[in-house]
């Protein structure tokens, strides 16, 4: 989360803050457990009726921005002990309206999302929960870590084609290689990947495609208006549908105390004198080489063999 800094900067490090607690939440969390441990509510105790309000005004302004809280029970017996949390699954974001500057806006965001959920006052607020026997943590909050490994050009070409209904081309690695023509639904940044939704017109069915899989650039072919969007069509739905069925396993070994979110995303296997060993899911190969990469000398894998190669050939890379 966001270190306190001057008064100015209080408020935005503070709605940050409170987002972050809320989506790494597994349960919904009380009033008192919010003000209590998330880092700019300091005062509660001297002055709970303050403190309360600047988080219900808090409640108020990350709605307006569209962010979905949940408000619910945290106890089946006791109904009138409300909670809250946001839902990563509310939370996927549509660029179907951003211009380039916009794009550039977001890229810098994410890379904050990154730094906060590395910072001291996030892990200290995940062990405070974690004291109460609350469960939380960042493993599928994924979008904290989104980068736009794309130009904006790239993005503008597939949001104009929506919004013109107009057809487009791009060379696809999946199972097998080949070139694509999509009738395009939607773009969308989902557990940290960027996702085109649409249908692909020679298989006659809606397809994902995730963007880092796309070698080269996209193009926009034939007449505008060529099709519509089903009614029936929600983004939502198909990503529910298609989630992480392809995911591979690697085990590394992080020195203690370091590379916090890797460590939140992986499951520990067994704790060391200098490192702790975890199997970390992945689907992204390019994703987990940059990661691990970000976090050298910290982290090293253990298996699988290719991926340790890769990451000793990237290394060789940068001191050659």
């Amino acid at each position: 989360m966001i270190e306190k800094g001057s008064a100015g900067d209080k408020k935005p490090a503070r709605l940050i803050n409170l987002t972050l607690a809320l989506l790494a939440t597994k349960r919904y969390l009380t009033k008192s457990e919010i003000l209590n441990a998330v880092e700019g509510y300091e005062g509660y105790r001297e002055n709970p009726a303050t403190v309360e309000r600047m988080f219900e005004r808090d409640k108020d302004e990350l709605r307006q921005l569209g962010i979905e809280i949940e408000v619910g029970s945290i106890d089946p017996f006791f109904e009138d002990e409300l909670g809250y949390r946001i839902s990563p699954s509310s939370y996927a974001l549509r660029i179907s309206d951003l211009n380039p500057k916009e794009l550039a806006l977001l890229s810098l965001a994410a890379s904050l999302w990154r730094d906060s959920a590395l910072g001291t006052a996030s892990q200290s607020a995940l062990r405070k929960f974690r004291s109460l026997g609350i469960p939380a943590d960042f493993q599928d909050v994924g979008y904290l870590e989104a980068t736009l490994e794309q130009p904006s050009d790239f993005f503008l070409t597939i949001n104009q084609a929506i919004e013109e209904r107009q057809a487009i081309t791009f060379r696809y690695f999946g199972s097998v290689d080949s070139d694509r023509q999509v009738h395009p639904y939607a773009l969308t940044l989902w557990n940290g990947f960027w996702y085109l939704v649409g249908k692909d017109i020679a298989a006659g069915d809606k397809r994902i495609f995730k963007l880092l899989r796309i070698d080269g650039g996209v193009a926009a072919v034939g007449k505008k208006g060529a099709y519509e969007i089903p009614s029936d069509f929600h983004i939502q739905n198909e990503l529910f549908a298609n989630d992480a069925n392809s995911e591979r396993m690697a085990i590394i070994e992080i020195v203690k105390d370091r590379a916090l979110l890797l460590r939140e995303k992986s499951k520990l296997i067994q704790l060391g004198a200098e490192f702790d060993r975890f199997e970390v899911a992945f689907e992204s190969e390019y994703r987990l080489l940059e990661e691990i990469l970000a976090n050298t000398p910290h982290v090293r894998v253990i298996s699988p063999i290719d991926i340790q190669e890769k990451v000793k050939s990237k290394l060789l890379e940068f001191v050659s």
